[in-house]
């Protein structure tokens, strides 16, 4: 099995697990108790922990091992899903949620460290950029028929739609432990303080790592369609019907992922096509709440999915092929850290601006058009710096 098809069945599995629990993520949190302004509060929380351990966790896989964090990763989301299962009220959630952080923070960076080093024992480092877009489509594939599946679980006991995430999880631990160990190590092995040393020094001296850091940075205004696209959606299709627009949502990443795929990009030059990215998710954000009826609400949405089914396998090869192979998975960290600190601010910024406000599609539009303002305005900026070689 080559070390690609051990990244895509890894991925596989995570999605599905994941994938069961977002259709129905939202009206979860409603009904054990929360409101409208403590479902971004509670992300807030779960972004904020996962931000905090980010370099920690992305040092351990470069000193300890790639597989090591891996089969942490998984564990932590798994905890995290058995606690969600018997959560009542914010503090149970949050507190389930920032398992998930601790774990997600573990596999962040380090799935792509792992699979950039392998396929460089293999030989085929030219395939980074096919490799990531084809596990953006295996992953857009979990997602969807997760979501699927999580949306009937639901109807029969909703609490259910995490039981999915940790039977997975468990799987994939298994699965890291007898496929993935050994393949995706660094090529030479630093101690962790090391790897954050050298991460920092490239990070202080290359203009193209700190432009991406910006994209990120602007890329953060996204987080509030994760929140709410549920509850915006469900008056019009009713909770079955979440379980179409999930698939219309996924199927756009999917076919950006295949477009990406199929570009012929010269290494390191992904800069346009990332501005690009933020542009589609943009317009496809402000498109939504202004349009009139549900087949050009759900057309906003397809703009706004293919962006965001663009943007992260290309961030992904335009990263990696700047960072040497001993510190790769803690410059990820480093640069999540860094770039996902607005998926902390902008739940928390949403958090005050509509407390108080009532829970309709009215509000959520609201919030959706000042995101995709955000966003183009952001692109402009990044297209003007954009690096040029």
């Amino acid at each position: 099995m080559r070390s690609s098809t051990r990244y895509y069945v890894f991925s596989g599995l995570g999605s599905f697990g994941l994938g069961s629990t977002v259709t129905v993520y939202v009206p979860f949190l409603l009904e054990i108790g929360l409101t409208l302004s403590q479902v971004a509060l509670v992300n807030a929380v779960f972004w904020t922990v996962l931000i905090l351990a980010e370099v920690p966790t992305g040092a351990l896989a470069d000193g300890r091992g790639r597989t090591f964090s891996l089969r942490l990763g998984v564990l932590f989301e798994a905890l995290g899903a058995t606690l969600y299962m018997h959560a009542s009220g914010f503090w149970s959630a949050a507190l389930a949620e920032s398992l998930i952080g601790v774990g997600m923070a573990f596999l962040s960076g380090v799935e792509v460290a792992w699979i950039t080093d392998a396929l460089h024992r293999e030989n085929r480092t030219a395939d980074l950029s096919n490799v990531n877009a084809t596990k953006s489509i295996v992953h857009g594939g979990g997602m969807l028929l997760g979501g699927f599946f999580g949306t009937v679980l639901s109807l029969w006991f909703i609490q259910a739609i995490w039981l999915p995430m940790l039977v997975l999880g468990v799987a994939n631990f298994l699965f890291i432990s007898t496929c993935m160990n050994g393949h995706g190590e660094p090529i030479e092995r630093v101690s962790e303080r090391e790897a954050v040393v050298r991460s920092m020094r490239l990070l202080r001296s290359s203009r193209e790592l700190a432009w991406i850091l910006g994209a990120l940075l602007v890329w953060g205004s996204v987080i509030v369609v994760n929140h709410y696209w549920t509850p915006f959606f469900e008056p019009h299709v009713g909770r079955i019907g979440l379980s179409w627009v999930w698939a219309i949502i996924y199927l756009s990443i999917m076919t950006a992922g295949m477009w990406v795929r199929r570009l012929s990009i010269p290494v390191g030059t992904e800069g346009s096509y990332i501005v690009l990215a933020i542009i589609f998710a943009g317009f496809g954000l402000i498109a939504i709440p202004l349009a009139g009826g549900l087949p050009f609400m759900l057309s906003g949405m397809i703009i706004h999915e293919f962006g965001r089914g663009m943007f992260q396998p290309l961030v992904d090869t335009f990263t990696h092929h700047r960072v040497e192979s001993a510190y790769r998975a803690t410059f990820g960290s480093l640069q999540s850290f860094i770039g996902r600190a607005g998926f902390a601010i902008v739940p928390l910024f949403v958090w005050f601006a509509i407390d108080g406000k009532p829970a309709t599609s009215g509000t959520i539009g609201l919030v959706w058009t000042f995101a995709g303002i955000s966003l183009i305005l952001g692109a402009i900026v990044l297209f003007a710096l954009r690096p040029k070689a």
